[in-house]
């Protein structure tokens, strides 16, 4: 039987792989300064980034607000240890028709000693649609090389327990974030190439980050209409199944900062090509919200 539910998604499906879907975005507040003062230089990983949020939205061509996206990072009581958040949400005719989908992705991190780059410890992934409820737990512990996943639906709960690699660390998306703004990795630079472990899936072991080559970035970003802020030019390949698509590519344009300004998830179920804008950028006022 095609209900109505089911006919918007098809319609929507075929729009999007028509490539018809496209997304615009409406801006909900003014963007924060986004200047070389926002991040100072070279204080340690945690109090660069603490208390920070980035709020984003993204719509398309017939509906104008079509979903919310916010990420943060606040301490927690213990030093030395934060809790990275990425939340998002559907809303308006669109949430209709994903049973008003949302996601929150949590990563326990804490600092290295040498404080120049985070440690997730424990990973949450959870998501809600319309009544059902699905909630993924990896938890990590280095001492003893484990990866401990447990998996709960209802009232069900699965647990694995997989060996982690010696010397390897798994940076979940979140917390490859903040590394790669700080430097972790090594600095940022035109034409650069990074291979980060990540807690492996069906298909992806690695995050794959490259930044584009300067001849590229400018020949691109005299069509972008942030041009004036925008530095490097990212392409970004990531589990597929956080961002529902079929190869997790995600490109995207940042700041000096390394702030997101805009990307484009490829290839996103039932809607194509999805584009995202920052909206806002800021702290939070101190003490942090509650955890």
């Amino acid at each position: 039987m095609l209900t109505r539910r089911r006919w918007l998604i098809l319609t929507l499906k075929f729009l999007g792989g028509a490539g018809l879907l496209r997304f615009t975005l409406t801006p909900l507040h003014a963007s924060a300064s986004l200047s070389s003062s926002s991040l100072p230089s070279r204080s340690p990983i945690g109090k660069t980034f603490a208390f920070e949020f980035m709020k984003f939205a993204a719509g398309f061509f017939l509906f104008s607000h079509a979903g919310d996206a916010e990420i943060s990072l606040v301490p927690t009581h213990s030093p030395g240890r934060y809790r990275a958040k990425i939340w998002g949400k559907t809303r308006g005719l669109i949430g209709f028709i994903t049973r008003h989908r949302e996601d929150t992705h949590i990563s326990e991190i804490m600092e290295n000693e040498e404080k120049n780059r985070f440690i997730c410890t424990r990973l949450i992934r959870d998501t809600r649609i319309g009544k059902k409820h699905v909630t993924k737990i990896f938890e990590m512990d280095y001492k003893k090389r484990t990866l401990t996943i447990t998996r709960i639906k209802k009232k069900k709960k699965s647990i694995r327990v997989k060996p982690i690699p010696p010397g390897t660390i798994y940076d979940d998306p979140l917390t490859a974030f903040y590394n790669f703004r700080y430097g972790s990795y090594g600095p940022a630079a035109f034409g650069k190439s990074y291979t980060i472990d990540t807690i492996p899936g069906k298909k992806v072991k690695h995050i794959s980050l490259r930044i584009a080559t300067k001849e590229e970035t400018m020949k691109r970003k005299s069509h972008f209409p942030l041009h004036n802020k925008a530095k490097f030019l990212i392409y970004l390949r990531i589990a597929p199944d956080i961002v529902k698509s079929k190869r997790g590519e995600i490109e995207g344009w940042v700041s000096s900062e390394l702030i997101p300004l805009y990307g484009i998830a490829k290839d996103v179920l039932f809607f194509g090509d999805v584009e995202g804008k920052l909206l806002g950028y800021g702290r939070y006022p101190t003490p942090s919200p509650p955890l």
